[in-house]
C-alpha cells in the first residue's frame, strides 16, 4: 500500500539522519493519522524492536529490511485494525513495490515466528526496564544511579504525552481571548494555566500565521517566569534560537534582548519569529558565546545550553536514536565554557538563568555546582530538576544564579 511506501519513506530518512526528527516527523502528521501513529511507534519501540530483532535473526539484516521488520513488529503489536495475517501481507508487498522481493520470504519467517514465538524478556531488572520502555540501557543505568529505580521506572514507564502546548501572543491577545478563539475555530483544549495542550491542526494554522497564538513548551515558559525579569532590564540571550524564550521575555517586561546565535541561518529564524509575534526591543549577534567578549553589563543572561534533549523524548522520540554515552560528555564540556563566558557579562547584583531540556545530573546540577566552585562572586538563588510528568510537564531543568554585589 503506498502509505507503508510512505512511512518506510520518512523511517529512512530518520535512521539515515538524512532528516531531522521533527521535519520528518511533521510530514507523517501531514498525511494521515496512521502514518503518524506509525512513524512515532516505531520510533517509541526502536530500542526493543533492535533487541526483538537480533533475537530473531542471526545475522543482522540491511538497512532496509529492518526498518521493514520493525514496521511488521509494531503493526503486529499495536494496530489492531490491521489483522496479523494482513500486517504481513503488507509488509511483503512493501517490499515488493521497493523492488526487494527477494526478501519476502525471509521478512515472512522472520514475522511469522515473531507471531508464534515472540521473544523472551532479560530478567535483570535494568535490562528489562530498558525493553519495557524501549529507552537505551546506558541512559536507564544513569537514571537509576541517579534518581532510584522506582522514580526512573515511574517516569520512563508514563505514556507518551503527545499534544503540542500553545501560548497567546500578549502584544495581540490575552489568555481568556485565545481561549475565544480556540473556542470559535472548534479546537479541544486543556488550559494548562501559562497556554493550552492541543492536537496541532490546521484549525490552529491562521492563528499562528497571524501571530495570536504560538507554540511554546510549557517548561519553557516556567524557564522564562523563573527568571522574572523587570522593565528597563539589559538581558543576553547566549543560545537564542529559535528565539522562543528570547520573545516571550519581551513580552513579560519592557526590556532590551541581545539575540546570540552561532549559526546566521538560525539568526534568520530569531528574526523571523519576532516578526511575526511582533516583539520589540530584539537586537541580533552572529557569534560564538563560548568565546564572544562580553561587556559586564547585562542584568539577565540566559543561558540555554545545547543539551542531550532527552527530558524531551517522549514528543522526540529519535533523539534516542542520536545520543550516545560520550555526547553526554562533549555536551557537558561545551556547557561549561558557555556558563564560565556568561559570568563574565553579568553585571554586579545581576543573574544567570542555566537551562536545559535534559534529565541528566552530568548536564545539570554538575555543571552549576562546578561553576560555583570556581566563581565564589556567584550563589545560587535556585536549582531545580523536573522530570516529565505524563501531563505536558517535561524533563527540565533550571538555575538562577546571582553575581554578588
Amino acid at each position: 500500500m503506498r502509505e507503508d511506501l510512505y512511512i518506510y519513506d520518512i523511517l529512512t530518512d530518520i535512521y539515515k539522519g538524512e532528516s531531522y526528527g521533527e521535519r520528518a516527523l511533521a510530514r507523517s502528521r501531514a498525511k494521515d493519522p496512521f502514518v503518524t501513529r506509525m512513524v512515532y511507534g516505531v520510533l517509541e519501540r526502536d530500542t526493543y524492536y533492535e533487541y526483538v530483532t537480533a533475537k530473531l535473526v542471526s545475522r543482522r539484516p540491511k538497512p532496509f529490511a529492518v526498518i521493514l521488520l520493525k514496521m511488521g513488529f509494531y503493526m503486529l503489536d499495536h494496530m489492531d485494525s490491521v489483522p496479523a495475517y494482513a500486517a504481513v501481507n503488507r509488509i511483503l508487498d512493501c517490499a515488493e513495490e521497493l523492488g526487494k522481493g527477494a526478501i519476502k520470504g525471509f521478512l515472512n519467517a522472520v514475522l511469522q515466528r515473531y507471531l508464534r514465538e515472540g521473544v523472551p524478556m532479560p530478567k535483570a531488572p535494568a535490562e528489562k526496564l530498558s525493553l519495557t520502555a524501549s529507552v537505551p540501557l546506558w541512559i536507564v543505568n544513569k537514571y537509576i544511579s541517579q534518581y532510584g529505580a522506582k522514580r526512573a521506572e515511574e517516569f520512563l514507564l508514563q505514556e507518551p504525552f503527545t499534544k503540542q502546548h500553545v501560548r497567546h501572543n500578549a502584544r495581540r491577545t490575552t489568555h481568556e481571548g485565545l481561549r475565544a478563539e480556540l473556542d470559535n475555530a472548534g479546537v479541544e483544549y486543556t488550559d494548562s494555566g501559562l497556554g493550552f495542550f492541543v492536537d496541532w491542526g490546521e484549525k490552529l494554522y491562521a492563528l499562528n500565521k497571524a501571530g495570536m497564538l504560538t507554540l511554546q513548551s510549557f517548561t519553557s515558559m516556567q524557564c522564562c517566569l523563573q527568571a522574572a525579569v523587570k522593565d528597563g532590564e539589559k538581558v543576553l540571550d547566549m543560545c537564542s534560537a529559535p528565539g522562543g524564550k528570547a520573545v516571550y521575555l519581551s513580552e513579560l517586561a519592557q526590556i532590551s534582548v541581545l539575540c546570540c546565535d552561532i549559526h546566521k541561518h538560525r539568526l534568520a529564524l530569531i528574526e523571523n519569529y519576532a516578526e511575526r509575534m511582533g516583539a520589540q526591543g530584539l537586537s541580533y549577534r552572529l557569534c560564538d558565546s563560548a568565546t564572544e567578549k562580553f561587556e559586564p553589563e547585562f542584568d539577565l543572561v540566559l543561558c540555554d545550553v545545547p543539551c542531550s534533549g532527552l527530558g524531551v523524548a517522549c514528543s522526540k522520540p529519535d533523539i534516542y536514536l542520536r545520543r550516545k554515552k560520550e555526547d553526554i560528555v562533549a555536551l557537558a564540556r561545551t556547557q561549561t565554557a558557555i556558563l564560565n563566558n556568561a559570568a563574565s557579562a553579568v553585571a554586579r547584583g545581576g543573574r544567570i538563568a542555566y537551562s536545559t531540556c535534559t534529565t541528566l545530573k552530568e548536564e545539570n546540577l554538575d555543571v552549576v555546582t562546578a561553576f560555583l566552585r570556581a566563581h565564589d562572586n556567584f550563589e545560587a538563588e535556585s536549582s531545580r530538576q523536573f522530570l516529565p510528568d505524563g501531563k505536558g510537564g517535561e524533563g527540565f531543568y533550571i538555575a538562577i544564579l546571582r553575581r554578588k554585589a
